[in-house]
């Protein structure tokens, strides 16, 4: 082989493909894609689903290699027009058959589609190159925004992918042809706004006249129908009353009355399990109005719909009750029956408009941890919820019942302290006040020399206006217009000076302030707002991740720049934590074990419970269990030498525990002992919350540093003292 052939060889590898091979047939697999807008078009619109089978026909004749035939997949086709349950897509050989987006609109996205998402996927995967359909781009996306129109444009274009219709062969590799299937899509953007104008207007001209135009029906009324289309849609009339639903609104209206309040008003009736009852299907068959009605927003039992706080707002607040019909810009008074008398609504309305948390619940500044913290006991994280006015933690259920205990529910003594001591342990700005210092002084410089700029040219711009308007007056009606011009410009760029934003002073004060701040951080930690300290935080710290048991927190900071601190929290057991609330399968089992187990068999089912607990929520229960003899032991008396101990103990900071362990005696023994004795502790003792104890065990990189710009050579990579409570952690 020579020179020559050696370069021909390279020139033809190295050569791009020319338009033809990238419009060349058969290439891969061909996907024939059969999309009508409405089911109504399925049934009637006979040549549109014939034109589906023609593209069997055609990818045959493009030389791809199938045993389809296309009167069988007309056949097929028409066993689908008449709804019978057939399998919507059909691969035989190089061609793939997909009708199972017949009925869907080509505005929706892949996720409502299946057929589109079943063409993405073998796209994607290299098995398909071409796509076939019965029309342009307008089958695979109407998209009024062309969001998904140009997504899938770029698919093809990424796989080479051949688009065939009617018109030809098109790649949106080639130039050319890509921006000919992008006018395609505007087009159909295009007609889809225009039909949505269209039928917006429609809607308006039936609104003005008060009949129904698609929006929830309010409670208290339903819609009738009055005709019916030849396409099998309902044409409906104007509201009329329900009866049994009017009652349950006139109900809910005069309690929030009575109780002069929304939330009592909702627990008044949640009590009496006032709800709006299902739609009957008989005598009078209001199944339809299911889907019409604003009810299908509200929650469901199996009594009925539930009134809760919004709901009660939503119909105090609501024209429609009193007969106005209310669609965007259009009142219509006495347009329907009213539900409720005008007296009635005008009082509930004016509760519901003015009721506004008072008090301590107007507004609670957040806590320092606020947003920061994910707990990771289950197998999606979910957000801590900060109850920022009661000071506690709780990781609550979202879509569970509301009967279902919290995962997590905390004081934030309990929480806020381990996390802010390690997070101030591991940020030390003090190295960093001097470089900041020195950047704010030459942004000031900065913005000092940009200042003394604007003020010149703006002495500039005035001395050149005043200048111009001396020449005005001259006569010339061509030199006039000229110089006002002029003078026009000028002013415009003199107020367009004007309304840039002014920009900030600072004083040598500020900047001290700024240092003070820099180098005292951990020490006036405390004597900064809640607010500013979380926002602090969020600034430096990405999450928080809690994993935790009845006694121990696992909390994980995970930093923005690549550190990950991990601080275990021994968590002392409160007696009435809400996470020991008695769950409704805990009930289940109680009821199966308490009355014919032993007494070792219900501690093990129950472990975390005394028996003491295990009784008492029997009792609630009102489960009986068979009665034992148990022996009771004879008590010891308390010698003088004990008496003296325990008045000398009980005064002191020993726990209650701690002094029937010196003693020997039971906590309760200890308590009643103190009482007959007529002992009392100091309220500081007294009242004494538990406080936790936690130990910062490893600090390491997790990710590389996002923020080059600073340094963390300072900060600990280890830590190991221990700290038995916040009291103590605080400088």
């Amino acid at each position: 082989m020579n020179l020559e052939e050696i370069i021909q060889r390279i020139r033809a590898t190295r050569s791009l493909p020319s338009d033809e091979d990238l419009r060349q047939l058969p290439y891969l697999k061909a996907f024939i894609y059969g999309r009508v807008s409405s089911q109504v078009q399925v049934r009637e619109s006979r040549e549109s689903i014939r034109d589906i089978a023609k593209q069997v026909m055609n990818a045959k004749r493009d030389g791809y290699k199938s045993n389809l035939d296309p009167d069988e997949v007309e056949k097929w086709l028409a066993s689908i027009q008449s709804g019978a349950d057939v399998p919507r897509a059909l691969e035989d050989g190089d061609i793939i058959v997909d009708c199972s987006d017949l009925g869907l609109s080509g505005s929706l996205d892949e996720d409502k589609r299946p057929g589109l998402a079943h063409l993405q996927r073998r796209v994607e995967s290299g098995e398909v190159g071409a796509v076939y359909l019965t029309e342009g781009m307008s089958r695979l996306s109407r998209d009024r925004d062309r969001v998904l129109g140009y997504r899938l444009l770029k698919l093809l274009k990424q796989h080479t992918c051949r688009i065939r219709t009617v018109e030809g062969v098109y790649n949106p590799a080639i130039a050319r042809d890509w921006h000919h299937l992008a006018e395609d899509v505007d087009s159909s953007a295009e007609e889809m706004k225009t039909s949505g104008i269209r039928l917006g207007n429609r809607r308006a001209e039936k609104a003005k006249e008060g009949r129904h135009v698609g929006s929830p029906v309010c409670p208290g009324y339903i819609v009738p129908i009055v005709d019916k289309n030849r396409d099998g849609s309902y044409v409906f009339g104007k509201w009329q009353l329900y009866p049994p639903h009017q009652q349950v609104v006139i109900e809910a209206l005069q309690e929030v009355v009575k109780q002069r309040s929304l939330y009592r008003a909702v627990q008044a009736l949640q009590a009496r399990m006032v709800v709006f009852p299902f739609f009957p299907k008989e005598p009078e068959d209001l199944e339809y109005m299911v889907k019409r009605s604003a009810l299908r927003f509200y929650r469901q039992d199996r009594t009925g719909y539930i009134i809760t706080y919004n709901a009660l707002k939503g119909l105090a607040t609501n024209l429609r009750l009193v007969g106005i019909w209310q669609w965007r810009d259009v009142l219509l008074k006495n347009n329907q029956d009213p539900v409720v008398p005008p007296e009635l609504f005008e009082q509930a309305y004016e509760i519901a408009v003015s009721t506004k948390p008072k008090g301590r619940a107007a507004y609670a500044e957040p806590m320092e941890w606020a947003g920061q913290l994910y707990c990771y006991n289950h197998d999606e994280p979910r957000r801590v919820s900060a109850l920022n006015r009661e000071h506690r933690w709780a990781c609550r259920p979202t879509t569970l019942p509301s009967s279902e205990a919290p995962c997590l529910q905390i004081a934030d003594h309990m929480l806020t302290p381990p996390l802010t001591r390690a997070f101030l342990d591991c940020l030390d700005l003090t190295p960093h006040a001097e470089a900041v210092l020195e950047k704010l002084k030459s942004e000031v410089s900065q913005n000092s020399l940009e200042e003394s700029q604007r003020r010149r040219r703006e002495t500039e711009l005035r001395t050149h206006i005043a200048n111009l308007k001396r020449y005005l007056g001259c006569g010339d009606p061509k030199r006039e217009e000229t110089y006002w011009g002029l003078v026009c410009e000028e002013e415009a760029k003199l107020e367009q000076l004007r309304q840039k934003p002014a920009i900030p002073r600072a004083t040598p004060l500020d900047l001290e302030k700024v240092k003070q701040f820099l180098e005292n951080l951990d020490r006036e930690w405390d004597r900064y707002p809640s607010r500013l300290r979380n926002r602090l935080i969020k600034l430096l710290v990405d999450r928080v991740e809690l994993r935790h048991d009845a006694n121990h927190i696992e909390a994980s900071i995970c930093w923005k720049i690549g550190l990950k601190q991990v601080v275990n929290i021994r968590r002392p057991v409160s007696n009435f934590a809400k996470e020991k609330l008695w769950r409704a399968e805990e009930d289940s089992l109680l009821r199966v074990l308490w009355p014919s187990s032993s007494r070792e068999a219900i501690m093990a089912a129950f472990p975390g419970r005394t028996w003491e607990a295990i009784g008492q929520r029997a009792g609630r229960l009102k489960i009986n269990r068979e009665w034992v003899r148990v022996a009771i032991p004879k008590s010891r008396r308390w010698t003088d030498e004990e008496k003296e101990k325990l008045r000398e103990l009980y005064s002191s900071e020993a726990s209650a525990d701690d002094i029937a362990q010196e003693l020997e005696r039971s906590r309760g023994t200890v308590i009643s002992m103190a009482h007959v004795m007529g002992l009392s502790r100091p309220k500081e003792l007294r009242y004494r919350r538990r406080e936790p104890v936690w130990e910062p065990i490893t600090i390491k990189f997790f990710q590389e540093s996002s923020s080059p710009s600073l340094s963390w050579a300072s900060l600990p990579r280890t830590c190991s003292s221990s700290r038995s409570s916040a009291r103590d952690s605080t400088r």
